[in-house]
């Protein structure tokens, strides 16, 4: 495996740790985001039907 950037091991240990908290936080931010999303687009949609009837 080549080594893309001159680290040490510590360093490289670090950066893959960033890299992989980076990862989980987008992740956490956009599955939030779509259930977010789809619970307003619910309420507006039961807000629009009981305001009609």
């Amino acid at each position: 495996m080549p080594q893309m950037f001159p680290m040490d091991w510590l360093s490289q240990y670090f950066y893959f740790l960033f890299i992989f908290y980076i990862i989980i936080l987008l992740n956490y931010y956009f599955i939030t985001n779509f259930k977010l999303n789809k619970f307003i687009k619910l309420n507006k949609t039961n807000k629009i039907m009981s305001w009609k009837w």
